[in-house]
């Protein structure tokens, strides 16, 4: 009896957490939805001389992960002054480098026509800010897949 009493109790807290993540799943997405093709940026450049600086930018794409990857990779690899120095399509991530300042690109699936795509560049604070070079790199996928973003407003 009592084991029985023990199998309800831990079927009905499955069947009830199982029923909560589905529900914050959906409202992720939908809050997603929400930001579809606003391009967001982070940049910070070092007050010392030489010191290190970044630039990043990301947007939501309605768009399928693995073709957004695949737009990535052949605009990277059309480039003739950058070189690709890693490629996991496993994690959905491309770096490459410029010879000066280097650069990653990561497609992050968030559904199966919902992508998050983030551009990140390091450079030393003595080189050329690179944040609108990042967020051009952004702009250019969502041409090519055809979404509509827009440009961050500063």
């Amino acid at each position: 009896m009592i084991v029985r009493r023990h199998r309800r109790i831990a079927f009905a807290a499955g069947a009830l957490f199982a029923t909560f993540s589905s529900i914050a799943e959906a409202q992720w997405v939908l809050l997603a939805r929400h930001v579809i093709g606003r391009v967001e940026t982070m940049s910070q450049q070092s007050k010392a001389a030489g010191g290190p600086s970044y630039d990043t930018a990301t947007v939501m794409l309605d768009a399928a992960p693995d073709k957004v990857y695949a737009a990535v990779v052949s605009h990277v690899r059309a480039r003739t002054d950058l070189a690709v120095t890693q490629n996991d399509p496993s994690a959905m991530v491309v770096q490459f480098s410029n010879g000066q300042q280097i650069a990653g690109i990561k497609v992050n699936p968030m559904g199966d026509n919902l992508t998050q795509l983030l551009v990140t560049s390091a450079h030393a604070a003595s080189q050329p800010n690179a944040a609108d070079l990042v967020v051009d790199a952004v702009l250019r996928v969502c041409r090519e897949m055809k979404v509509e973003c827009a440009r961050p407003v500063r």
